[in-house]
């Protein structure tokens, strides 16, 4: 009997060990799963975008687990297989960024007029986004035009034809010229020398009677006058004496003869005295330089014509010969040309000047969104200027710092899976597009950028700026 209860106590045992083994094993079976679902890459897509089914049997690693009864507790540890797993994953984080945003410059100076659009808009290329004040540009504009048409102008006129009253006052200057060069070859004629010889005469002739002074000849002329005048004042005064008594004596015409008999005989004495006086020293020397003008004036007449009178007028024949031969050939090549590159120039220009008054209006050069307005209203801005940066936020790249160990690992046009935080219940795909050619080692760690192009999944909702794991 104590045999029959040992062997049913035994077969109790070994029912319990059995089905304690039987739990363990589906534990480790739960497990193992859990872990390789961890572990394990993202699925890789097909051709048509649909996720493959992976391999459990080869990815899902073996448990070893082993049962310390002597102690009451189970210890699990992974598989060689798990561990190989676990080393062959490569994730790096990074974030979302811009793949280019643009800034908008100005391509004029100006003061900033009107501000059409603010931070977080979305425009179209062309849109309006900041106009100048054009006051300026238009008085440019303006001007240019008036240099333009002032040089197209003197263009025109160089290219008509020469007047015939021009060519006319050409010819008249050429005999003119060609007449004065045949007197000066000439020389002076007799009538010239004859005429200065009789000044040169007549001068020392006049400075030889102030040496004289007085001569008889005006002494005896001085007196005759004198008594003249003195018997015409006496006659003058019997008839008035006449009507003296008379009271309107004064008035009559004897009263008149008397008066001006009187100023004669006053004439006369001064003549008189005036003739019994000797030439002064100043009336000689006058008188010497006037004779010795005359006779240089006589002596340069006879050296004529002169070297330089020859040449001079030669010189003026020449001058005058060109100015008619221009005259009746019209503008030269030279001329021309740069009547030709002076309205070239001006229409330059009017060009640039109406350029600036087009760029007066700063357009959007791309479809996107405005990150930033760089400029106030009444900003007295510059050419060049940056007024505001925009870009596509649909296109974005990812970019992740991947260790210097691992950069071996990526090549471009590796395909990516990559999760972004903030949209957890997404999956995104994208694709390697460049790797940095030089380490960053400003983090502490020797990494290189990677930049990562999105290709697949919601884009529209991702944003710049995003947190994201990328999964090689």
């Amino acid at each position: 009997m104590k045999q029959i209860a040992k062997w049913l106590l035994l077969c109790s045992l070994v029912t319990a060990v059995g089905f304690g083994a039987t739990l363990l094993v589906a534990q480790r079976d739960e497990v193992a799963r859990t872990l390789t679902a961890l572990l394990a890459p993202a699925p890789a897509r097909s051709a048509e975008g649909v996720a493959e089914p992976m391999a459990f049997e080869a990815a899902a690693p073996a448990m070893d687990f082993a049962a310390e009864t002597s102690v009451g507790t189970l210890s699990v540890a992974p598989a060689p297989e798990a561990q190989a797993a676990t080393s062959a994953a490569l994730t790096a984080v990074g974030t979302v960024e811009l793949t280019q945003p643009r800034q908008v410059v100005l391509e004029a100076a100006g003061q900033v007029d009107t501000i059409e659009v603010e931070e977080g808009d979305t425009v179209a290329a062309g849109d309006v986004l900041v106009t100048l004040d054009t006051t300026y540009l238009d008085w440019a504009v303006e001007q240019a035009e008036i240099g333009f048409e002032t040089a197209r102008i003197d263009f025109e006129e160089l290219g008509e034809q020469v007047k015939e009253s021009d060519i006319a006052v050409a010819e008249a200057d050429l005999l003119l010229a060609q007449e004065n060069l045949a007197e000066t070859q000439r020389g002076p004629t007799q009538e010239e020398l004859a005429a200065a010889e009789s000044a040169v005469a007549a001068a020392w002739a006049s400075h030889a009677e102030l040496l004289e002074q007085p001569t008889t000849a005006q002494i005896n002329m001085a007196l005759a006058n004198l008594k003249k005048a003195e018997i015409a004042v006496q006659a003058a005064q019997r008839e008035y004496d006449k009507i003296a008594w008379l009271p309107e004596a004064a008035a009559t015409s004897a009263a008149d003869t008397l008066q001006q008999a009187t100023i004669d005989l006053e004439a006369a004495r001064a003549a008189f005295d005036e003739a019994n006086k000797p030439a002064t020293e100043s009336e000689i020397q006058s008188a010497v330089a006037a004779a010795q003008s005359a006779q240089a004036a006589l002596n340069e007449l006879r050296t004529k014509p002169t070297a330089a009178e020859l040449a001079g007028a030669q010189a003026q024949v020449a001058a005058a010969q060109a100015a008619l031969e221009e005259a009746q050939q019209g503008a030269k090549e030279s001329e021309l040309r740069k009547g030709e590159l002076a309205v070239r120039q001006a229409m330059i220009a009017l060009e640039e000047a109406r350029l600036a008054q087009q760029n007066a209006q700063v357009v959007a050069p791309i479809d996107g969104t405005i990150l930033s307005v760089d400029v106030e209203l009444g900003q007295q801005a510059t050419a060049g200027s940056v007024v505001a940066t925009m870009a596509d936020t649909a296109n974005v790249d990812l970019v992740v710092n991947v260790e210097q160990k691992d950069i071996s690992r990526v090549s471009v046009g590796q395909p990516v899976v990559i999760s972004i935080y903030a949209l957890p219940a997404d999956t995104f795909f994208g694709v390697v597009d460049k790797i940095a050619p030089m380490a960053d080692a400003g983090t502490g760690f020797v990494t290189f950028p990677v930049i990562i192009r999105l290709t697949e999944g919601p884009l529209e909702q991702v944003l710049p700026g995003m947190t994201a794991s990328a999964a090689f």
